[in-house]
């Protein structure tokens, strides 16, 4: 009804009038977001000059609380349920009117946000996840997304919902869980985003656990195929790849129908039940495994036979027998279940005979060689592909008169003295006999050990007897010893001279006779064998004496006399010292320390000195002994540190500017020193080849100050400076081309005659005698010192 007053106010203000001046109107906010319920202040502004000008609000929304201001009206808005609405501000102004439009969208946040369970899952199979959100609005800015931890897994958005008004919302989303997802928590994320206008809100839902289960393979069943009536077995069920955790597994095991006690065993991602199975009747029964893990189920079954098998019996007639006499020998047993059993009768080496119950019979005559000899009772019932073997066996024992033979009493031994032994000699015959030996009259009982003598060697005479009889027979002892070495044979410690002729000889005595073999270094040396003398031949030998009962070793020390020898190495012909070092002369002759008299000197350069200059030169070092004399010369080189001796300034240390000048740095060390300057930088600086001269020409302001020459070696560095000046003065100009004049009318004499004379004004400077002062002595006959500053590093 106020929109059709409103339209009909606007239609009487646009009939023709008066033109007045234009307006603008403003609705702040223009596009509003409240939450449905809510409230809302909305300002409306204008820029009419009219003092009558007059206006409001046009809705179909509660109004409530107003304000009013110059060229401004707000209004409250309560209880705002409609979804969509539009607000119209309207001005009247010198009889014009002006509209502006406010939009304003309700909404509603999610009553909940559901997530609904998840089963125990498969590994590979797949699955649905579902997510609820009920009772939004507006659905059309609504954001769906579910998450697998911090990974998205699926986004849905609804823009192309149609009405304003709330709604439910289901989002679903096909997974195929892996390994990887167990433990996985998966939560649904709901946001209504109202921007730029509203808020971004964000609702969850509480997560729910993916719980991932797999048994990728079957179970394995271990147990025997067949097994005898009246025992148990052992029966196994292992299966492998049991995910997540092995001890999740869960078993059945069960045989014949009933179900069997059984342990569980894990072991990584293995799990084993163990139980045993048994049954008092034969036949074929079944074992079954069945095995668990979450929703996953695997089952594996196995036929097994139970058998009876009895066990055969072996009977001899006369277990002691005679020989050459007859004897019965039977095998017995009654049939097996299933039936098929085979029965033999053998002994070690062959079967004596074969056939089905319930007996085997077999007779044979006594030899010696039967005696001790296994017949076996054996039977064999065949199970599909398994020989199943039970048996019996029995031993025969034939007696006779005993015989004393080559093999039991060897009519040769050898002994080797020293260790214990006792005589071998053993008699066939049964009853065992009891043999005796003797050695002229004495006898020796053959099971008694003895310690071996060189006396027991010899001959003896044994004698074998029991029951049935008695044999006789000669048996010769050998005794045996190891290698004996000493000095008498071969003396431990030898001189040789080099050059002459000599041999290694070592005896050494033992049976049998034993061989020596000497090495030096590793390597084989000719025992015996002549040989000229070198030094390589000094050290040690080692001498291995050999033979078949044992070895010794001896070591013989073999030391070369020879005249003194000096190389290089042991005395260098040149040697380097620093001044102020401790420092000897370091020469040896074969290891043994050298005397060493410097040239021209009578003393020798004895032991350890404080080195100095002086003690550079020639030095003749010489060794002697018995066999001769070496002598070896040697240049000693001390080095020091270097040190500025005289820094010269040619003409004077003041210079006219335009003219030229030189300063010269003279210093000693060793090895020879290097030059370096510093200076104040120009550029008409030139330093001579060797860096110890610098020259100026055409001197200037730029020359004028501290010029330092720097001397170094490898042992340290020395330094002096000078103070240049640079002047104006045009008498100095004179008196340096009056100067030159008399240089050039004086020629060499008058040019050595003007240095000396005048170089304290020319700035020569003593420097090695102010080392101990700050300053340099200056040269000059007029006694005049320059300050320069000498600074010792």
């Amino acid at each position: 009804m106020r929109l059709r007053q409103l339209g009909a106010l606007l239609l009487l203000l646009a009939l023709p009038g008066a033109a007045e001046p234009s307006f603008n109107v403003s609705v702040w906010l223009e596009d509003a977001v409240v939450e449905h319920g809510g409230s809302i202040w909305l300002n409306c502004s204008h820029t009419c000059r009219d003092p009558g000008a007059s206006g409001g609000l046009e809705t179909s929304l509660s109004k409530a609380e107003r304000k009013k201001g110059s060229r401004w009206m707000a209004q409250e808005l309560v209880n705002i349920r409609e979804w969509v609405s539009v607000v119209q501000c309207y001005i009247y102004c010198y009889g014009n009117i002006t509209l502006a439009n406010a939009n304003i969208t309700t909404y509603q946040v999610p009553e909940r946000v559901v997530l609904e369970p998840l089963p125990e899952m498969e590994l590979g199979q797949a699955y649905n996840l579902k997510c609820r959100v009920l009772n939004v609005a507006p659905v059309t800015h609504l954001t769906v997304t579910l998450r697998q931890g911090r990974r998205t897994l699926h986004t849905e958005t609804f823009q192309n919902r149609t009405g304003t008004g709330p709604d439910n919302v289901t989002v679903t989303h096909e997974i195929t869980p892996q390994r990887q997802d167990h433990g996985q928590e998966i939560t649904c994320h709901a946001a209504l985003d109202l921007t730029p206008h509203g808020q971004l809100l964000q609702f969850s839902s509480p997560a729910v656990e993916l719980r991932v289960f797999d048994l990728p393979e079957e179970p394995r069943l271990q147990t025997s195929l067949y097994i005898e009536v009246g025992t148990k077995a052992p029966a196994r069920c292992g299966v492998a790849g049991v995910f997540p955790v092995a001890g999740g597994a869960r078993f059945n095991l069960s045989f014949g129908g009933e179900s069997l006690n059984f342990t569980v065993t894990t072991s990584g991602d293995t799990a084993t039940a163990q139980g045993e199975v048994r049954s008092p009747s034969p036949g074929w029964h079944q074992l079954n495994c069945t095995v668990s893990v979450g929703p996953v189920s695997r089952s594996a079954g196995q036929s097994v036979l139970l058998y009876s098998f009895p066990q055969p019996v072996l009977e001899i007639d006369q277990p002691q027998a005679l020989v050459n006499r007859n004897v019965s020998i039977t095998c017995l047993s009654p049939a097996s279940q299933p039936p098929g059993m085979t029965l033999q009768l053998r002994d070690a080496e062959r079967t004596l005979a074969s056939g089905h119950p319930p007996r085997l019979q077999l007779t044979l005559t006594t030899r010696k060689r039967d005696n001790g000899r296994q017949f076996t009772c054996e039977g064999n019932l065949m199970l599909g592909n398994h020989s199943l073997v039970k048996n019996t066996s029995a031993q025969l024992v034939v007696l006779y008169a005993p015989t004393l033979d080559e093999p039991g009493c060897p009519s040769h031994q050898t002994w080797l003295e020293g260790t214990p032994q006792q005589l071998a000699c053993e008699a066939d015959g049964n009853p065992t006999p009891e043999v005796s030996c003797s050695k002229d009259s004495p006898v020796y009982t053959t099971g008694s050990v003895q310690n071996v003598t060189r006396g027991h060697a010899g001959l003896y005479r044994c004698r074998a007897t029991n029951a049935h009889g008695t044999d006789d027979r000669n048996v010769t002892i050998h005794v045996e010893y190891g290698p004996e070495i000493d000095d008498a044979g071969c003396a431990g410690t030898r001189t040789w001279v080099e050059g002459t002729e000599q041999s290694l000889a070592c005896l050494a005595r033992g049976n049998p006779a034993p061989a020596v073999v000497c090495t030096k270094d590793g390597v084989p040396y000719d025992v015996g064998v002549q040989h000229r003398v070198a030094r390589e031949h000094a050290g040690t030998y080692h001498c291995n004496v050999t033979n078949a009962r044992g070895s010794v070793s001896r070591d013989v020390t073999v030391q070369v006399e020879y005249k003194p020898t000096m190389d290089e190495s042991s005395c260098p012909s040149t040697q380097a010292w620093l001044e102020g070092t401790l420092h000897t002369l370091d020469c040896e002759a074969d290891g043994i320390h050298v005397p060493c008299t410097k040239e021209g000197a009578a003393d020798e350069f004895g032991g350890e000195r404080n080195v100095s200059r002086n003690d550079s030169g020639t030095y003749q070092c010489t060794a002697r002994n018995r066999h001769g004399s070496a002598t070896r010369v040697v240049t000693v080189r001390v080095e020091y540190r270097p040190v500025v001796l005289l820094l010269a300034i040619s003409p004077s240390a003041t210079v006219p500017r335009g003219a030229s000048f030189n300063i010269s740095c003279r210093a000693e060390g060793s090895p020879a020193p290097a030059y370096r300057w510093t200076m104040p930088p120009a550029p008409n600086v030139h330093c001579s080849a060797d860096n110890s001269t610098v020259s100026v020409a055409g001197a200037d302001r730029h020359n004028r100050g501290v010029y330092v020459c720097r001397v170094s070696n490898a042992h340290g560095q020395h330094l002096g400076q000078v103070q240049i000046q640079v002047t104006d003065h045009r008498f100095i100009v004179a008196a340096l081309i009056a100067g030159a004049a008399v240089l050039l009318l004086g020629g060499t004499a008058g040019l050595v005659y003007y240095l000396k004379s005048t170089a304290c004004k020319k700035g020569e400077y003593n420097v090695q005698d102010a080392e101990s002062s700050s300053k340099a002595a200056c040269l000059g006959r007029d006694g005049a010192v320059y300050g320069i500053q000498l600074t010792q590093t």
